[in-house]
């Protein structure tokens, strides 16, 4: 592999913040994800409030124990800050009441009791991404239909299916045919609307207001 596609492969890595007081600890959890993300570390929730700003981070696993701020209050600050980032928890601590309330309300995605494998690591960090990419893509999702719903009111309805039926043309290679077959067919329902105009005007002006456009005198000296 080039140096050139070892850069792409690093900046195509999900981004997680680890975050623990002792620097072992830090290095072992960092041989364990290295190879999946890109990974940031924080010794503190003072560290970790610096290395957020300006970064997209999709999950932190953060220990319990930590300097100053418990890790799990600086998890729930951070959520009420940042809800879409999603918090694996880790602890040796037995404060398992205080941990699942956190869980079912939200606050924090997952939570890993010390010791634990590598393996566990990396299931829990692998469903904090997927969730934060589910979560990401839903968004996505009502936007864009509320930019079509958009798009559908503020037009006429066919003239936004014809768009569409372009755009899916162009990008699934359609004959050129198709494409010229279908601007016709548009120009044609464009003439053929303004016409039915023309003669609804026509029809009122006669039927309501009594003027006859055509007079017949003027058809029968012809």
């Amino acid at each position: 592999m080039t140096e050139k596609s070892q850069e792409l492969s690093v900046k195509d890595k999900d981004a997680v913040l680890i975050i623990d007081d002792d620097a072992f600890m830090l290095k072992v959890l960092y041989r364990v994800l290295q190879k999946e993300y890109t990974l940031y570390q924080a010794g503190s929730s003072e560290e970790a409030i610096e290395v957020l700003r300006g970064r997209h981070v999709k999950a932190i696993l953060c220990d319990h124990v930590l300097p100053g701020q418990s890790g799990l209050d600086f998890l729930i600050t951070l959520k009420q800050r940042n809800p879409q980032i999603k918090s694996v928890l880790f602890s040796a601590a037995l404060e398992v009441e205080q941990f699942i309330k956190a869980i079912n309300e939200g606050q924090i995605f997952r939570f890993i009791k010390k010791p634990a494998s590598p393996t566990d690591i990396q299931q829990a960090v692998r469903a904090a991404v997927r969730q934060y990419d589910i979560e990401a893509l839903q968004q996505q999702l009502l936007r864009d239909q509320k930019d079509i719903d958009k798009q559908v009111y503020s037009a006429p309805y066919w003239l936004y299916r014809l768009r569409v039926v372009a755009r899916q043309s162009f990008r699934y290679g359609a004959p050129l045919f198709g494409n010229i077959l279908a601007l016709m067919l548009a120009l044609g329902v464009i003439a053929l609307s303004v016409g039915i105009c023309i003669i609804l005007i026509i029809y009122f002006v006669k039927s309501y207001l009594g003027i006859d456009i055509f007079p017949q005198s003027h058809l029968l000296s012809r």
